[in-house]
């Protein structure tokens, strides 16, 4: 379930999406994919705030898992791949 704004028929600028499963995620989107700052929580504890492009998590974030493990720095393609960030 969508709560936002809208653009043409789709979802752009702020808004929370809700699944069945319980996850949700909230930020921005832009061409109906989550883009820009976003943070997105899962039902297992796990959270993730920073980045996305076209709906994945792309860029600057941190995320935290439900042992207490963190991984903050920079994403590429949904994968962690550094702790260094861009200047």
């Amino acid at each position: 379930m969508y709560e936002g704004d809208y653009a043409y028929d789709k979802k752009s600028g702020m808004g929370v999406f809700t699944w069945e499963s319980g996850n949700q995620y909230k930020g921005s989107y832009k061409d109906d994919e989550r883009n820009g700052y976003g943070e997105m929580f899962w039902t297992d504890g796990s959270c993730y705030k920073g980045e996305w492009l076209n709906g994945i998590q792309h860029g600057v974030g941190r995320i935290e898992f439900p042992d207490g493990r963190v991984k903050q720095g920079l994403f590429e393609n949904n994968i962690f791949v550094s702790t260094e960030t861009p200047q």
